[in-house]
């Protein structure tokens, strides 16, 4: 049984007779010194840090959390767990130890000073048993030269800062890697392969304050969409909330200093963007459920973000005669060729097609296709376009706008209004909306460009925007007479024409017909 959530009742205390007290207080001090030999008694973890120690323990195991949310704390005490011997690991921690001592662990920081000395250094001093440790005290069993921890039973912790070169991270077998914050990602996958011969772990515990990297894209994102399998990855996401130590009035001076996106993910432990998503009106109310037909009377197109070394994003558009547009398919293809994105659009286009009365399907025919318009310039090796190659392998398309500040301005337009959809089996598309976002602008001069979109998880929406300049949104008074028959349109756009003699008017349908 634990004895950390040991409380004295002073009222009860005053009550004892004075033989009973001293009794009490005899072993009180019986108490104070064994918590203080090994501060692991005192440990109760709470429910949120239970389930990230549990077994069974899945190879990598993430703890992102809020600020004081007892994230470093976790990790460090679950470490000391495994390299500690029997006679240090109180009872009611047993059942989350995996390895047998003596254990070699990695332990990487952002940098071999603040974060190292100040808070990881810290941690191990607050919770581990300084008879445990070589010479009997951290001083002592920690070699500063090497940056490692020593215990008597042989196991170690080495320090590395996720700053260092990879050189420097390999030549040892680990049983685990603990990373405090995140690396760089191949300061991940070099520690990573340190791990083979123990068929080891990796431990990460950090709060998301650093945007949208490798991680969220890599673990985050995949365990947020229910693709990770819970034998290799856990996640545990900790709101300070989560914390029952914590006052009201601390969680506030703690967060106090920050604002918003930041001093979200202080406090909830979830990934936020820094830099400023470009469309924040995206949500989930604009998601609609899949479609088993394209419905009748919409005009259909495509739009294709042309790319071999990345993808090719190709978009499936509808739009109806309430201005509402509706991407209803998405092709999202890696490493393709021109003649196998021609043959998925085929195969996609016979799935959408129409089912004759005697059982037969005609393939989908949209009205148009837009492409990127640098999909016109030449090839130095082939002297062909990719727009020529489109045309041969049956795809025929026009160039489409390419000014992005523009493109972005009436796709939010669409979002505002209320009048851009997106089909729920569009999940790379939805991926994209969710993450596209600034490029930072610290330290940007006057006279340098202004604010660009991060050049990456875009290839759908670089299609979308095309499609969405082809069909910007139109005006109230456009869409007000949308279902108006053709004479009486005409009649107004005569009418028009009569009051403005002497000059040259435009109308609906065009520049000029009237003239």
């Amino acid at each position: 049984m634990s004895l950390a959530g040991l409380r004295i009742n002073p009222e009860a205390f005053e009550k004892l007779s004075p033989k009973e007290r001293r009794q009490a207080e005899e072993e009180l001090q019986a108490l104070e010194l064994a918590f203080r030999r090994n501060p692991l008694l005192g440990y109760e973890p709470h429910g949120k840090q239970v389930t990230f120690h549990s077994a069974p323990h899945p190879r990598t195991r993430a703890f992102f959390g809020g600020n004081r949310s007892g994230k470093t704390t976790a990790v460090m005490v679950d470490t000391l767990i495994q390299c500690l011997g029997d006679e240090w690991v109180p009872e009611h921690l047993r059942p989350f130890r995996r390895w047998e001592p003596p254990v070699k662990v990695r332990v990487v920081t952002p940098d071999l000073t603040s974060t190292l000395d100040g808070v990881v250094h810290e941690k191990i001093r607050e919770w581990c048993p300084s008879e445990a440790l070589k010479g009997g005290s951290f001083d002592r069993a920690f070699d500063k030269v090497q940056r490692v921890l020593r215990f008597k039973n042989g196991s170690w912790i080495q320090f590395n800062s996720s700053e260092q070169d990879r050189e420097k991270l390999g030549g040892v077998a680990l049983h685990r890697v603990v990373y405090d914050e995140e690396p760089r990602q191949e300061v991940r996958n070099e520690c990573f392969t340190r791990l083979i011969d123990y068929d080891g772990e990796e431990l990460f515990a950090l709060t998301p304050f650093s945007g949208m990297a490798w991680l969220y894209d890599e673990i985050y994102e995949p365990w947020e969409a229910g693709e990770l399998d819970p034998d290799e990855v856990r996640v545990v996401v900790v709101d300070m909330d989560d914390n029952p130590h914590l006052s009201s009035a601390g969680k506030e001076a703690a967060l106090s200093k920050y604002s918003g996106p930041e001093r979200e993910a202080r406090k909830s432990g979830r990934f936020v963007s820094f830099s400023g998503l470009i469309y924040p009106q995206f949500s989930s109310e604009l998601v609609v459920p899949a479609w088993e037909r394209v419905p009748p009377g919409v005009e259909v197109f495509r739009a294709i973000d042309p790319g071999y070394r990345h993808m090719c994003g190709v978009v499936y558009c509808a739009l109806d005669e309430d201005d509402v547009l509706t991407v209803f398919d998405e092709i999202a293809l890696r490493g393709a060729t021109v003649k196998e994105v021609c043959r998925e659009i085929e195969r996609r286009d016979a799935r959408w097609g129409e089912v004759k009365d005697d059982g037969t399907r005609m393939p989908l025919r949209p009205n148009w296709t837009v492409i990127d318009p640098a999909a016109r310039n030449r090839n130095n090796q082939t002297g062909r376009s990719d727009q020529q190659e489109f045309v041969d392998n049956g795809v025929p398309t026009v160039p489409g706008q390419n000014a992005v500040g523009a493109g972005i301005n009436r796709v939010k337009e669409r979002l505002d209004a209320r009048r851009l959809a997106v089909t729920a089996n569009c999940h790379e598309l939805i991926r994209e909306f969710k993450r596209y976002r600034w490029v930072k602008d610290e330290g940007r001069a006057e006279h340098e460009a202004k604010e660009a979109p991060v050049k990456k998880d875009d290839h759908l929406l670089d299609a979308l925007r095309y499609a969405v300049m082809q069909r910007p949104l139109a005006p109230e008074t456009l869409k007000q007479r949308a279902h108006e028959p053709f004479e009486k349109r005409a009649l107004r756009a005569s009418l028009r024409r009569l009051r403005n003699i002497g000059r040259h008017p435009s109308s609906e349908f065009g520049p000029g017909i009237f003239q």
